[in-house]
């Protein structure tokens, strides 16, 4: 026995397959610049400083009068020293995890925050340090935000491809919907233009009829979406409704654009098959 599909089923997987990529693109995309860039945000309002550790290892005292030197800096906000477990966990990936008696010859660093209005530079901190005869590394995280940067490029290129790339798709499959749907209704199409409708009101009535077939689709791809997203940890269960607002927007105009898209080369296909049917 033979299994029939619904007609228009295969419109509405095609569909929402695409609608459900270009979601998930457009989502991914939104995450990469909303989180590369509140790292460069907050790279670029802080610094981190090195001491240099000294063969006997470096005291507690010395790391005290180095934050009081940075805390009395002109630009300077906060100052925090981070603890010697800290710093070894920190610091554990380049050094095969360093622990017990190891923490004593590792630097000890201190976070500095900048402040917003006249933040201080690095080469102030780095020359207060110095004149007190502190032997200090500062680092302005310029490589870090740099590196975020060439993430979000990196991340572009390939999310707008595909975003385009399921666009494209759906454009086709509205032009094949319609186009099916007109060979279906050819007859019965040829026998209106020669009573004297016309053709727009014979493209109407053909993009109407698959009209329920996309919107489904879309609607559909953008559930999937919104499932695929939870299931990735885009959208983390048990956050505040803040959190989901924004991929929920996405999402939502997402599957909006797809609806359009599929619907506008319905539209003009519509218009392209009932004109060359008048008699």
């Amino acid at each position: 026995m033979r299994l029939r599909l619904p007609q228009g089923f295969a419109t509405v997987l095609i569909t929402a397959a695409l609608a459900a990529l270009a979601g998930l693109c457009a989502l991914g995309g939104a995450t990469v610049l909303e989180r590369t860039g509140g790292w460069r945000t907050r790279l670029a309002g802080e610094m981190t400083v090195a001491i240099r550790p000294a063969p006997a290892g470096t005291s507690d005292a010395e790391v005290t009068r180095a934050a009081e030197i940075l805390a009395g800096t002109r630009g300077v906000a906060e100052v925090r020293v981070l603890d010697r477990s800290r710093v070894a966990g920190l610091l554990a990936p380049w050094t095969a995890g360093a622990r017990g008696p190891d923490l004593a010859v590792l630097p000890r660093l201190i976070a500095v925050d900048l402040d917003g209005r006249a933040p201080a530079q690095r080469q102030g901190l780095a020359d207060a340090l110095s004149a007190a005869g502190i032997g200090a590394i500062v680092d302005d995280h310029q490589g870090w935000r740099r590196a975020a940067l060439d993430l979000r490029r990196q991340a572009a290129a390939p999310l707008l491809g595909g975003l385009a790339a399921c666009l494209a798709g759906l454009a086709a499959a509205g032009s094949l919907a319609v186009g099916r749907e007109a060979e279906r209704r050819q007859q019965a199409l040829r026998t209106r233009l020669r009573l004297g409708e016309s053709p727009g009101d014979c493209a109407r009535g053909l993009v109407l009829s698959c009209l329920p077939e996309l919107g489904l689709g879309a609607l559909a791809g953008g559930v999937i979406a919104a499932a695929l997203s939870l299931a990735s940890g885009l959208a983390v269960p048990g956050a505040s409704a803040a959190t989901f607002a924004q991929p929920a927007v996405i999402l939502a105009a997402a599957s909006a654009l797809c609806a359009l898209v599929a619907g506008a080369f319905a539209l003009v296909t519509a218009h392209r098959r009932t004109r060359d049917m008048e008699p």
